[in-house]
């Protein structure tokens, strides 16, 4: 037992694994692996139907470096639209996993609301660990990034949100200390989307619910290093933040635990202390509260 990011005295295993927390299935042997299963099946079918349903440009490379050749290469994204690509807003969806799990074909969830509202759906993917670590990870995505304001630019986006949820989350917050005033098509960002998000590894590296037998590469240091919640925001960022009108939405589940509600809370009053928009929403079954 140990005490979490609330001052409570918890399980850090069950407490950073979802599905041990989820309310669903309490009636079957072991909900929790229900709950996995139920969740590949549900968001593969949704993906599955997006792809029939709407035009899709599949595996798009957003590569910058070599990877190794024998190894199948994540580095792309699926790009959803209705009629047209050009001109139209962009929604960006980065998967979580705990950056060894899942990739962009249960991505599809998002798919049908956003583009029946004019919306582009970007569904990103990455090279998963222990095939790459969790700062190769990083890496992949800042050049994601790169990759996505120019194409934003060239096909003319109207604006661009970003959502990431769980690691997907973490890893949308790789723009929050990079200097990216001068990318071209960064003017059309409009909002972030950080769902259930883990936003501190300190606590949560060495357990085997999070990081089995280190496949992250993880360590003391590393950990620290590699924690949005101890990241230096970019001044300029801040700045350009301020003058786009940035707005950033920190989301919290229902069945969420303390600690990752905690985790979200802790982050958004970290933004919110330097300046930033932030809206903290904590949902409760139907009804949502804001709470910042």
């Amino acid at each position: 037992m140990y005490a979490n990011s609330t001052g409570r005295y918890a399980d850090l295993d069950k407490e950073y694994s979802p599905t041990k927390n989820s309310k669903r299935f309490l009636n079957t042997a072991q909900p929790d692996i229900v709950v996995i299963e139920q969740f590949l099946k549900t968001t593969t079918e949704q993906t599955q139907n997006a792809r029939k349903k709407y035009i899709v440009r599949e595996s798009v490379t957003y590569r910058k470096n070599n990877f190794n050749a024998s190894t199948v290469d994540n580095q792309v994204v699926d790009i959803y639209y209705k009629d047209k690509e050009h001109g139209s807003p962009i929604f960006v969806y980065i998967h979580g996993g705990y950056w060894q799990e899942l990739d962009r074909h249960t991505s599809g969830s998002f798919v049908e609301p956003l583009v029946e509202q004019g919306y582009r759906v970007i569904a990103a993917d990455y090279n998963l660990c222990p095939t790459v670590t969790l700062h190769g990870i990083n890496e992949q995505i800042n050049d994601f990034y790169e990759w996505l304001f120019r194409y934003a630019n060239d096909t003319q986006a109207s604006k661009i949100s970003i959502s990431g949820h769980s690691a997907g989350a973490y890893l949308s917050t790789l723009l929050f200390n990079k200097r990216i005033e001068n990318w071209p098509g960064t003017e059309r960002i409009d909002s972030f989307f950080l769902i259930s998000g883990i936003f501190d590894l300190r606590e949560c590296w060495s357990l085997p619910s999070v990081n089995p037998m280190n496949i992250l590469n993880l360590d003391e240091t590393s950990s620290k290093a590699l924690s949005p919640i101890c990241w230096e925001l970019d001044l300029e960022f801040i700045e350009f933040a301020k003058r786009v009108n940035l707005q950033v939405y920190v989301i919290a589940a229902e069945n969420d635990s303390d600690t990752f509600k905690g985790q979200s809370l802790a982050y958004a009053k970290k933004l919110e202390k330097h300046g930033l928009q932030i809206e903290l929403k904590i949902f409760h079954s139907q009804t949502c509260v804001k709470t910042i």
